[in-house]
């Protein structure tokens, strides 16, 4: 499935006009330039090109916008985001399987053509991170920004939330995740924690009901109970 077939297509390159014909028209009377600037007007179409081959035939090619990111802003509006910054509406009859970002999101479609605000570049950035890697993309499903603009990561397996913070040292935070993933959740439980903080560079905290254990790289599975 996707957000285009082959009849959305040729209704795009006809301009709205259901009358107009395409097939058997003289190739003279076929404006290509303006069939392609239809089709990339398209808020889900990147790259189109339409042509004629040694035998007549029309030829197009469409190159569709793939999100990586599905966002509810606070003013409760929705869209998509491609991995290049580009919003696009919602679509009324495809749903792609997207991380969802919510919360403290200001930004709306019409603000801008592609992502402006650093809090929607960073859920972007993490979001096609996360896409990007089997691992994450199997566990990360949805991305809260709390009233801090702290970015929260929501799993899959595990009752804990992840505070990720900001984009920044992106690669890194999520290295250090996994190995606490796999180091020491794999031996305690995933569901002995509440949170999962990585915002403190060089170690993670890991708050439980009643304290907080502060977890450096080295001794993820030696920590001890004091407060960071």
């Amino acid at each position: 499935l996707s957000f285009l077939d082959s009849l959305k297509v040729m209704n795009i390159i006809k301009g709205g006009d259901s009358l107009r014909m395409i097939l058997g028209t003289q190739r003279n009377n076929l404006k290509l330039d303006e069939m392609e600037s239809n089709l990339e007007k398209n808020a889900f179409i990147e790259k189109a090109d339409v042509s004629i081959d040694l035998s007549g035939k029309l030829i197009i090619k469409v190159m569709q916008r793939n999100p990586v990111l599905r966002v509810y802003n606070s003013q409760r509006q929705g869209y998509y985001v491609a991995k290049n910054g580009y919003k696009m509406p919602l679509h009324e009859n495809f749903t792609p399987r997207v991380p969802v970002a919510s919360g403290n999101i200001t930004e709306t479609l019409m603000d801008s053509t592609f992502a402006k605000t650093k809090v929607l570049q960073d859920l972007l950035a993490i979001a096609d991170y996360c896409q990007s890697d089997e691992f994450w993309r199997a566990q990360i499903e949805q991305l809260y920004v709390d009233n801090y603009l702290d970015i929260i990561l929501i799993p899959k397996v595990g009752n804990h939330s992840i505070v990720f913070g900001s984009g920044d040292r992106l690669v890194s935070k999520f290295e250090q995740l996994k190995t606490f993933y796999f180091k020491g959740l794999n031996n305690v439980g995933w569901d002995k924690y509440k949170t999962i903080n990585l915002k403190f560079e060089g170690q993670i905290v890991a708050e439980r009901k009643d304290d907080a254990v502060p977890v450096t790289n080295n001794t993820t599975t030696n920590a001890t109970n004091t407060q960071p």
